[in-house]
């Protein structure tokens, strides 16, 4: 059996799918919005699976970097019965879980999220995500960008270059040690971040730095 919940993402409501251990295939409800794969689902993935010495295509290991890679996982429709929801809902103890320890898995709305986008039908979707750059707050802004862009390689045991971003202290720590906007902007002489891949979207660079503006209050 699922279950039903609404969870906010980027600024939009949508139905999101919840799997219970009888791992039935789930229905799509009417009038769920579409899922945009650039927006939603990419993000996610890069940060989280194609990380140095993951899936970036450069070991063993197959490229999680674009849609035809991702693609490659997935049964269109089918959530439960593909490989990439399998791997992320496996035991944590388990060989097959991904990602794999120390680095963090994946939170149970990112995984709601990839786990209706195959319901959709796995499409290369895009779409304009509004975004707030008047009212932006730590909580409904910043985390969900850090979370979604940087997470997964900034967290767990061993987080990339020792940086952890994962709540507001080490998100402010970061933003002070006047490296973090500079990698996110990907200006000269810094370490691009997202690691190997685009610049985040010029309206979240808006909001970090209108909350940097105004004195990055934990709100």
């Amino acid at each position: 059996m699922k279950t039903l919940r609404i969870i906010t993402l980027t600024g939009m409501s949508i139905v999101a799918l919840l799997f219970s251990a009888c791992q039935h295939e789930p229905e799509l409800t009417a009038g769920t919005e579409d899922v945009c794969f650039d927006n939603q689902v990419l993000p996610v993935i890069q940060s989280s699976c194609a990380m140095s010495g993951c899936h970036t295509g450069n070991g063993e290991l197959p490229a999680l970097n674009t849609y035809e890679d991702i693609r490659k996982l997935v049964s269109p429709g089918k959530p439960v019965g593909s490989k990439l929801h399998k791997v992320l809902t496996a035991n944590p103890n388990s060989e097959s879980f991904m990602p794999p320890k120390p680095n963090s898995a994946l939170s149970s709305a990112q995984i709601d999220i990839i786990s209706l986008w195959i319901l959709q039908g796995a499409n290369h979707t895009s779409c304009e995500v509004q975004c707030d750059t008047v009212n932006v707050t730590f909580n409904g802004a910043i985390l969900p960008i850090t979370d979604t862009y940087c997470k997964g390689c900034h967290s767990g045991g061993s987080p990339s270059g020792g940086i952890s971003l994962t709540d507001y202290a080490t998100i402010k720590s970061a933003v002070e040690s006047g490296r973090f906007m500079g990698a996110v902007e990907q200006l000269p002489t810094f370490s691009a971040m997202p690691k190997g891949n685009s610049k985040i979207p010029d309206c979240n660079i808006t909001q970090l730095n209108k909350w940097i503006t105004n004195g990055m209050p934990n709100n």
